[in-house]
């Protein structure tokens, strides 16, 4: 279960401590993304992105994601929430019968997080686009929702840029590609495992066009059917992944200023 938590804020408020989920937890949580819980349980879109969202609003999200019947797009991008609340957001997602579209970029729900979201897409909810572009997934992340993807015939979009899927998430997606008909889009950049790997790159190719053939193939049931398949795999640098977690990579530090006499000329 999650612990109590504690709510940011003015000094006031700094001893105030809250039950996850209780209704005391859920007024502060509208109170931060500025809305009523009737018009949050209510609205067809909620832009929740850059809210400065956390840990501690994870039961909150998870009450939101349940009880609305009528959200069809939630972005929750550039929120940190982090594993135990995408583990909440996952689990409340496999109830969840209305929503089409999950922005979750940069809410690093990690490994915990991707199984849960797995769980949900096995469930076969209506979800059809899916980002989790920077989310500290790795190969064993990646490989949950991969896993998912070879049974859920709902989802069309999904960005997993950025997570440092190494070898092992590639060759994941590529198996579930040889198995889903359903995916229309498919966004593998800025990954370690592909960034600078022609090999695995060809490996998804392949498999990416095996599963247009097979998609060509198909029953059409709904528009994005019709379109062909487009896999991305932008060759730049991102996250590594290690045993012990995520190690980023920058290949072009910042170029500094000599320190100087300020009464020399700077060469640089």
């Amino acid at each position: 279960t999650m612990e109590e938590v504690k709510t940011p804020g003015a000094m006031e408020e700094e001893d105030k401590v809250y039950v996850p989920g209780s209704p005391e937890d859920l007024a502060r949580f509208f109170a931060k993304v500025k809305t009523t819980e009737s018009d949050a349980l209510s609205a067809k879109h909620l832009d929740w992105g850059w809210k400065v969202l956390g840990p501690e609003d994870g039961a909150a999200l998870a009450h939101v994601i349940s009880k609305n019947k009528t959200c069809i797009t939630l972005d929750l991008f550039v929120n940190e929430i982090f594993e135990e609340a995408g583990v909440a957001v996952g689990k409340a997602l496999a109830s969840n019968m209305v929503l089409k579209s999950l922005d979750l970029q940069q809410a690093q729900v990690g490994v915990p997080g991707a199984k849960a979201i797995a769980a949900a897409l096995k469930a076969n909810i209506p979800l059809m686009n899916l980002k989790m572009h920077y989310n500290h997934l790795g190969p064993e992340g990646v490989g949950a929702i991969a896993e998912a993807l070879k049974t859920n015939d709902k989802l069309t979009n999904l960005d997993l840029g950025d997570n440092g899927m190494m070898k092992e998430g590639v060759q994941a997606l590529a198996a579930m590609l040889q198995k889903n008909t359903k995916l229309m889009r498919l966004d593998c950049s800025k990954n370690a495992g592909l960034w600078g790997d022609d090999a695995m790159k060809g490996v998804l190719t392949k498999a990416g066009e095996q599963h247009d053939a097979a998609r060509k193939k198909a029953k059409k049931l709904i528009p994005q059917d019709e379109l062909p398949f487009k896999l991305l795999m932008e060759d730049s640098p991102g996250q590594m992944w290690s045993p012990n977690g995520f190690v980023n990579v920058v290949k072009y530090p910042k170029q500094r200023r000599p320190k100087t006499n300020r009464d020399e000329p700077v060469v640089i």
